[in-house]
């Protein structure tokens, strides 16, 4: 039955003829749909996307306490919030179960003990036969080391699980953002609505630009391209409805109410006319409780984690709502046949505007900045810095015997001190302020500078800019800024060539002098070659002296390691796969060993090799740095074998026999039309491979096919197993709806014929 649900078309209808009120009519979305394909890109992000981004706007929890209904109990624990309520209901009391993603707390983000809680409270709200409302308003769940630590991928698993299988009616609602798993287990419901301003993806839309790169496609092209917007998604059958409330008018709560409650009624009313309609279904019901009469040495143990009494187990109509809940989620899953794809003509990918948008911001940002440049007064460090080069400019042409010379120095000398430390913190300051950004705005900086008129003197309080314009603070800049964009390059590939080191270092947590010199070497080697590529006139051999001279004043200076510390705050951003001890790793390398390495080369002291940073600020910061080095040996380990596909073939052929292929005409579709995926359809046809994540059939399994001798002897008889295999040779093996198609298909089957089923997943 769903199989063949799936292949209609599911077409979205109007709330009133549905039953469900309090919904905007079809004629009002599609004027919207409308309205919203003549946008431009910017234009739709700041109307769809950035309003359920807004930190001020009505959260969750508050939105359910002006529902009007009696607040029976209520519980939060950080983002998370559930509530009892009573309503009247077709002039009944009746209680209903919400849970809700508070946007105000921690962003709607969960963690994985969240995820089970709410997984609890769920099963209380079902043993007490209470209908259930969610609320989804989330950027994703948690993705950090301390979630993935506690298993947040099995968390979010486990909560979709127990959401699917609930004898209850669901009624889910998107309320602001509905991005990725945090939002994925809260929408598996027997109907899904969203209010005006809702976006839902199952990634949020600046993850997008990370799949559309290689095609110059940014995060706001490729979220217009998709459509992430409540009326959007309704026209493409994913919502069930829009609910007439705005955020803009959050004191307008009654639609929404009537919504919710209507759903309720809306999904019992048409579980009664399921069981009209499909008098088999008394017969899948009978044998559910007999399965829960006897229970077979599997359900046993599952039973007990459930601890469902009889009087818990609720009637047919508890098993009508998941099983028409399943129905509904399976309808959203599309895919087509080979034989029904038409090869076209080769179509040129359209052209993104990635790097015109990246440029477009950067020129922006830059305006902005020089519109209004940063006063120095308003700068602690950078004021304290030019009233000492003030003080040494008014002392330079004094005159000091050899003993005061000897203790308060050459004015002249102190004047270049002070002109040298005055002009490094002011390229320090634009590096962390224009962060990635830096090259090109240093660049325009410096031609914007050649523009302007030279200063002989300053007003009372000056700026940067204004600072800039000193002739001997001008030439200064000139000359040191080309050192500043060498050493962003050299950061960068020190952090590339970490894994070079990683093995040296585990466990030991020192390293030697010959691989400090060796990674520098290889790092700066690379990062000149990145320079050339600018527009600054590059000599090599002048560039890496004048740049060492620079970096040895630089590590020699006391705030080396605070300033490293404030780079790798930032870096962290850039980098986001990196693991934060490693960072911490990068920052001690610059502070602690290349000053080992230097008065080591000058001949002025040994080398020390022992990793020994203070005042990271990032806690377990041994222990994390020890995982840290062997996540990335791994990253090694996959690097070299990053090119050698593992193709289906190879697993079926290693580990079974008499593999028999079901469903293999299945294809991804793609009915967004999205950039290059057509063409990545058309190229795998072409190759011979097939356009999908994953290949299923069944096989024959021996264990311990891999033994030889006696033991190969012993091995126990092949027996049939359902096989999931997958496709690495398309999309990386990525699970598309198709291969959700062919799993479901295989399961069914499977347990129609009481087999076990094998994955071999890698995507």
């Amino acid at each position: 039955m769903s199989h063949d649900l799936a292949l209609k078309s599911r077409r979205p209808s109007t709330g009133t003829d549905s039953g469900i009120l309090g919904l905007l009519p079809n004629k009002m979305i599609r004027e919207q749909i409308r309205e919203l394909r003549r946008l431009d890109v910017d234009a739709y992000i700041q109307r769809v996307v950035l309003p359920s981004e807004n930190q001020k706007r009505l959260s969750t929890q508050e939105v359910i306490q002006k529902l009007g209904g009696k607040l029976i109990s209520e519980d939060s624990d950080g983002p998370l919030y559930t509530a009892e309520l009573e309503f009247l209901m077709s002039g009944r009391l009746r209680r209903i179960g919400v849970l809700a993603q508070n946007h105000k707390v921690q962003n709607g983000i969960w963690y994985p003990h969240h995820h089970r809680r709410a997984a609890e409270k769920i099963r209380f709200f079902a043993s007490h036969s209470m209908p259930l409302v969610t609320f989804m308003d989330t950027p994703g769940a948690a993705a950090d080391s301390d979630a993935n630590l506690q298993n947040q991928a099995h968390s979010i698993s486990f909560l979709i699980a127990e959401m699917a299988n609930l004898q209850l009616p669901v009624v889910g609602v998107v309320f602001g953002c509905g991005y990725s798993g945090g939002a994925i287990p809260l929408a598996t419901a027997n109907v899904l609505l969203s209010i005006r301003e809702g976006v839902f993806n199952t990634i949020h839309p600046r993850g997008l630009s990370n799949i559309a790169r290689k095609y110059n496609l940014s995060w706001q092209e490729s979220a217009k391209y998709i459509g992430v917007s409540s009326y959007e998604l309704w026209d493409q059958g994913y919502f069930d409805g829009i609910v007439d409330f705005s955020l803009s008018d959050s004191n307008r709560v009654l639609p929404l109410k009537t919504a919710i409650l209507s759903a309720i009624e809306h999904v019992e009313e048409n579980a009664r006319d399921f069981l009209k309609e499909n008098p088999f279904f008394f017969e899948h019901y009978r044998d559910s409780i007999q399965r829960y009469l006897n229970p077979s040495e599997l359900l046993i143990e599952n039973n007990r984690k459930t601890d469902r009494t009889p009087t818990g187990t609720l009637n047919i109509f508890g098993v009508v709502y998941r099983y028409t809940r399943y129905l509904g989620l399976r309808q959203r899953i599309t895919s087509r046949s080979v034989h029904q794809y038409s090869r076209l003509s080769h179509r040129k990918t359209p052209s993104g505007m990635l790097l015109e948008r990246q440029a477009r911001e950067r020129e922006e940002k830059f305006t902005r900045w020089l519109e209004a440049p940063l006063e120095l007064r308003y700068h602690d460090g950078l004021n304290k810095r030019f009233q000492q080069y003030q003080n040494a400019q008014d002392n330079r042409s004094k005159e000091r015997g050899r003993f005061a010379a000897f203790f308060m120095g050459d004015p002249r000398e102190n004047y270049d001190k002070a002109l040298d430390d005055l002009v490094f913190d002011a390229l320090f300051y634009l590096y962390n302020f224009w962060k990635d950004s830096i090259h090109e705005n240093l660049l325009n900086l410096n031609q914007h500078l050649g523009t302007l008129a030279v200063l002989e003197t300053l007003p009372e309080q000056p700026d940067l800019l204004t600072l800039l314009r000193l002739p001997e603070v001008r030439a200064r800049f000139k000359e040191n800024f080309p050192n500043l964009l060498l050493f962003d390059l050299l950061y960068n590939q020190v952090i590339d060539g970490l894994p070079s080191i990683a093995g040296e270092l585990k466990g030991s947590n020192r390293i030697s002098e010959e691989s400090v010199a060796k990674l520098f070497d290889e790092a700066l080697e690379r990062a000149l070659a990145q320079l050339e590529q600018s527009e600054l006139p590059v000599d090599r051999e002048q560039t890496r002296k004048r740049f060492f001279d620079w970096l040895s004043a630089f590590i020699s200076q006391k705030t080396c390691d605070e300033v490293m510390g404030t780079i790798s705050a930032w870096k962290r951003v850039v980098f986001p796969r990196m693991s934060p001890p490693l960072f911490g790793l990068v920052r001690y390398y610059f502070s602690g060993l290349l000053p080992s390495l230097h008065t080591a080369q000058q001949g002025s002291g040994k080398f020390d090799g022992k990793i020994t940073p203070k005042n990271i600020g990032i806690k377990d910061f041994w222990n994390r740095l020890d995982q840290a080095y062997k996540d990335l040996l791994i990253q090694n380990l996959l690097r070299s074998c990053k090119r050698k596909t593992i193709a289906p073939n190879d697993i079926i052929d290693r580990f079974f026999a008499g593999f028999q292929e079901f469903y293999a005409d299945r294809i991804t579709a793609n009915p967004l039309q999205f950039p290059g995926f057509r063409e990545a359809i058309e190229r795998a046809l072409a190759q011979g491979v097939v356009p999908c994540g994953v290949v299923t059939g069944l096989a024959q399994f021996t264990p311990d096919s891999q033994a030889e001798g006696r033991a190969a002897e012993k091995a126990a008889a092949p027996f049939r197993v359902g096989l999931v295999v997958s496709n690495s040779a398309f999309q990386a093996g990525a699970f598309d709806m198709a291969s959700c198609e062919k799993v479901c298909r295989l399961l069914d089957e499977c347990a129609r014929l009481k087999l076990p089923v094998i994955f071999f997943i890698s995507s």
